[in-house]
C-alpha cells in the first residue's frame, strides 16, 4: 500500500523514491511572488513612517502605470537596436517624430490612428539611423544625438507648415485629437463588466495594509487604456522574440558575435536593419501613446522620456525583465513628481532601503567594490528622509533624480553586448 501510495505522489521521482526539485517555472513563480510581497511590505512601511498616505493611493498607481508605459516601450525599442549591436541614442528624437506624426494623424483620422502615425514617425528616423550607422560606418553615437537635435528643429518647423493653419493649432501644438482609446476594468476587482468595485471597497474602509492592497490593485486595474496593455503586451512579446524565437538568436549574434553569424550564413546588415527599425516604431509608438493622454502633440512633450528610457537599459542590463522594473521605478517616481511632498518622502525612504538591502546582498555575496556605492547612496537617502527639508518643486524632478541614483548603482554591473556599437562592411557580409 506503501509502495503504490509513493508511485501516485507526482512530487516524488519513483525511480528513487525523493522528493522531485521544482521546476524552473515553479522556481521563477515563487521568486516573483517573494519579491512583490516584500515589496508591498516596503511600500506599506513607508507610507505609515513618511505619513504619505498618496504613495498608495489608486490615483498614485493608475497614474504610474500610465506613466511607465511609454518609459517601457521605448527602452524595449532600445534593446531591439542594442541587442543587435546598434547603440541608439536617438530615442529621445525618435520619440519626437511619434509625437508629431501621431498629432497629425490622431486629427485627421482618430486616437487609433495617432498610435499609427507615431510609430510611422519614429520609423522616419530609424531609416535615417539605420542608413547612416549601417550602411556608412557613421559613428553610431554622433548619429543618435544627432536625431535628437534634428527631430526637434524638424517637429516645430513642420508646426509651422501644418499645424498653425489649422483651427486649434498653433506652432507648438497639434488641433485636440477627438475621442479616445476605450478604457477596461477588472471584473470582480476593479468593477469591470458591472461587477462590484472590491478594489475601491477595500480602499475605502481604511484599515491599514488592507486599505493600501485595495489602493494599489485598483490602481492598476481600474479604467486601464487598451493603448497601455498593448504597449504593456510588447514587453513579454519582446523577451519571447529575442530569447525564445530562432530569429532571435540571430539577432543577439549580431550584437555578440556577428562574425559568428556570418560564419552560419546569417546576415547581421538584415539582422541590424530590422532591429533598428523595430526599435525606432516602438520609439514612435510611445511619442503616439503620449499624444493620446494629451489628446494632442504639444511641443517638448516627451520631457526627456527618450533619455529615461535609455537609463532604463543600462540599469536593466540589457535584459526585458530589468528593463521593465526599472521602467516602472521611473514611472512610479514620474507619477509621486505630480503629488505632495510627503509622497516624495516616503519615495526616499523606499529607495534608502532598497540600496541599504542590494548593498547588502552584493558583499554577501563577495562583491564588495560593487556594494559600496549602493550602501553610501543608501545611507545618504537616509541620511535626507530623516533630518533634509524637500522643497515643494522638488517633486517635478523626481524622476531624473532617481534616473542619477539607479545609474550610480547600476553602473557597477553592467555588461552591455560584446559588439555594442561595431561597424559591419557590407562587404564581409553575405547578405
Amino acid at each position: 500500500m506503501t509502495l503504490i501510495s509513493t508511485l501516485n505522489r507526482p512530487d516524488l521521482d519513483n525511480s528513487t523514491g525523493l522528493r522531485r526539485p521544482p521546476s524552473l517555472g515553479v522556481v521563477k513563480a515563487r521568486s516573483v511572488l517573494r519579491w512583490v510581497l516584500l515589496g508591498l511590505a516596503l511600500l506599506i512601511l513607508a507610507r505609515y513612517i513618511a505619513d504619505a498616505p498618496g504613495i498608495t493611493a489608486s490615483s498614485t498607481w493608475g497614474s504610474a502605470l500610465r506613466l511607465t508605459v511609454p518609459i517601457a516601450v521605448v527602452a524595449m525599442g532600445g534593446l531591439y537596436s542594442e541587442r543587435a549591436g546598434v547603440i541608439n541614442v536617438g530615442l529621445e528624437g525618435m520619440m519626437i517624430g511619434g509625437t508629431w506624426m501621431a498629432g497629425l494623424f490622431g486629427f485627421l483620422w482618430g486616437p487609433w490612428a495617432a498610435l499609427v502615425g507615431g510609430m510611422v514617425g519614429g520609423l522616419v528616423f530609424g531609416v535615417l539611423m539605420a542608413v547612416l550607422c549601417i550602411e556608412m560606418g557613421i559613428n553610431q553615437l554622433i548619429v543618435g544625438v544627432s536625431i535628437n537635435v534634428i527631430a526637434a528643429a524638424v517637429a516645430r518647423f513642420m508646426s509651422d507648415l501644418v499645424f498653425a493653419g489649422m483651427d486649434g493649432g498653433t506652432i507648438a501644438r497639434s488641433p485636440r485629437i477627438g475621442g479616445n482609446v476605450p478604457s477596461v476594468s477588472m471584473p470582480f476587482l476593479s468593477g469591470g463588466w458591472g461587477t462590484p468595485d472590491v478594489a475601491r471597497a477595500l480602499e475605502e474602509t481604511g484599515t491599514p495594509v488592507i486599505a493600501q492592497i485595495g489602493g494599489v490593485l485598483g490602481g492598476l486595474t481600474r479604467d486601464v487604456s487598451l493603448a497601455a496593455i498593448i504597449g504593456l503586451l510588447l514587453i513579454p512579446l519582446t523577451a519571447w522574440i529575442l530569447w525564445k524565437s530562432p530569429f532571435g538568436l540571430r539577432w543577439r549574434a549580431a550584437g555578440e558575435k556577428p562574425a559568428a553569424l556570418q560564419a552560419l550564413g546569417g546576415s547581421v546588415h538584415r539582422t541590424r536593419w530590422i532591429a533598428v527599425l523595430a526599435g525606432s516604431a516602438m520609439a514612435g509608438f510611445a511619442g503616439g501613446y503620449l499624444v493620446l493622454i494629451s489628446q494632442g502633440y504639444v511641443e517638448n512633450q516627451t520631457g526627456g522620456r527618450g533619455f529615461i528610457g535609455l537609463a532604463t537599459l543600462l540599469f536593466g542590463n540589457w535584459m526585458p525583465s530589468g528593463v521593465f522594473l526599472g521602467s516602472a521605478l521611473f514611472g512610479l517616481s514620474d507619477a509621486i513628481g505630480l503629488g505632495r511632498p510627503e509622497t516624495l518622502r516616503a519615495l526616499i525612504f523606499m529607495l534608502a532601503i532598497v540600496f541599504i538591502g542590494l548593498a547588502a546582498m552584493r558583499m554577501m555575496r563577495g562583491r564588495t567594490r560593487a556594494g559600496i556605492p549602493s550602501a553610501i547612496l543608501g545611507f545618504v537617502l537616509l541620511a535626507v528622509f530623516f533630518w533634509a527639508p524637500l522643497p515643494t518643486a522638488l517633486s517635478s524632478a523626481a524622476p531624473y533624480l532617481v534616473t542619477l541614483a539607479v545609474l550610480v548603482v547600476a553602473g557597477t554591473v553592467m555588461r552591455p553586448p560584446a559588439a555594442l556599437g561595431s561597424f559591419v562592411p557590407r562587404r564581409n557580409s553575405k547578405s
